[in-house]
């Protein structure tokens, strides 16, 4: 065989040795999957290298995700840093601004999240849920104020005798007022027509008579009026109403709440409080409530609202990252990531690594070429000026 033959048959069976040696290394990282047996023997490389020790890469790789790539300092860093809370101030207003904009109603907005039966579930658990809580707060109001002994008057604020006085003044006016209009109404003619008979019905005997016959009842009404309304209207009994009503006040001032309550409702003062909380309409009032624009809810707060933005993003932010070491330990990072690469299928994993490393592995499979070539033609050479010598 001639020589130059002999070296490049010797170059291209070390090149094909060199790449096709490269090339099924390569290869035996991902297969073969499962181990493979030849009777009870047990074919060495088998499985590949990533199947085999898949369990411990994913142990490992849970180790450096939670120890050097996902810790809770860095976490921390990441949210307190100028340009996160900016993200999240931003984020924020733009969200206000969506909503102070929208043409939808609370109801339509909620559909978009629940579906109708959520949605009527959610108000029923609402409505629920606030007299419940209601409830508890007044029970926990009344134990804790012992408003069942607490007078009346530590509970009114600003009660002093002077403040009784111009109460009972203002009280004693309002009422003398309602009493001159209902009086001056038709429904007050009418009572007095009746009260005037009345006495001339009791009157008896022969004034009596003498007053049925002679006196017109209407204008004995029309005469009385002026009377009552000047009266109403005196010094004195605008005097004697507040004295009265300054009176009431100091004695029910010294009643406790729970008595006074009960005196007034003829109920157990906490059984009647948590009858009333029970029928408050809360149910017509979200149906009102969901039938309104979302934005008529923001709008009057929107200023107000957008300038606590900053605030409540600092505060925010500040609670998430005082919370993100327990919530890290409590999600148990480097088992989450040990569980997803356990889960995640081996050909999916073949294609992530070979799409992203596919060029280096083709280069490397043309570097085992090159350097079997380059084996192959050296120890030609040396073959055959060994030869020669």
């Amino acid at each position: 065989m001639p020589d130059w033959l002999y070296v490049l048959v010797s170059v291209a069976v070390a090149a094909f040795v060199g790449g096709v040696t490269n090339h099924f290394a390569i290869k035996m990282l991902f297969h073969p999957r499962k181990p493979i047996h030849i009777g009870k023997f047990h074919v060495p490389f088998t499985p590949g290298l990533i199947p085999k020790r898949r369990d411990d890469i994913a142990e490992s790789l849970g180790q450096v995700v939670a120890e050097y790539l996902v810790t809770a300092e860095g976490l921390q860093e990441t949210v307190q840093r100028p340009a996160f809370r900016n993200k999240a101030e931003n984020a924020l207003r733009g969200f206000v601004e969506r909503v102070s904009s929208s043409e939808l109603t609370l109801r339509q907005a909620a559909l978009r999240v629940w579906s109708e039966e959520e949605f009527e579930a959610l108000k029923s658990k609402l409505a629920a849920g606030a007299r419940a809580t209601a409830m508890r707060g007044l029970a926990r109001l009344w134990e804790h104020a012992d408003l069942s002994s607490l007078p009346v008057k530590r509970l009114v604020p600003g009660w002093s005798e002077e403040n009784r006085k111009a109460w009972s003044a203002a009280l004693a006016s309002a009422l003398l007022g309602v009493v001159e209009e209902e009086l001056l109404s038709a429904n007050g003619q009418r009572m007095l027509s009746k009260m005037a008979a009345g006495l001339m019905d009791r009157a008896g005997g022969f004034l009596g008579t003498m007053a049925a016959i002679f006196v017109d009842e209407d204008k004995l009404v029309q005469k009385m009026t002026p009377a009552l309304v000047q009266a109403l209207r005196g010094e004195e009994a605008l005097s004697k109403t507040a004295q009265a009503i300054e009176t009431r006040l100091e004695l029910y001032g010294e009643k406790p709440v729970a008595e006074l309550l009960a005196l007034l409702t003829g109920e157990e003062a906490l059984g009647w409080l948590n009858g009333k909380l029970e029928q408050l309409p809360l149910e017509r009032w979200l149906e009102q409530a969901e039938n309104r624009p979302v934005r008529s809810l923001i709008e009057p707060w929107k200023a107000s609202v957008l300038g606590f933005i900053p605030v409540l993003t600092e505060r925010t932010l500040r609670l998430i990252a005082k919370g993100i070491p327990a919530a890290m330990q409590a999600v148990d990072l480097p088992g989450l990531v040990e569980e997803q690469v356990q889960r995640f299928p081996i050909e999916r994993l073949e294609e992530v690594i070979l799409s992203v490393s596919g060029k280096e592995f083709r280069a490397i499979t043309w570097l085992g070429v090159l350097l079997g070539g380059i084996i192959g033609l050296l120890q030609s050479l040396l073959l055959l000026f060994g030869g020669v010598g």
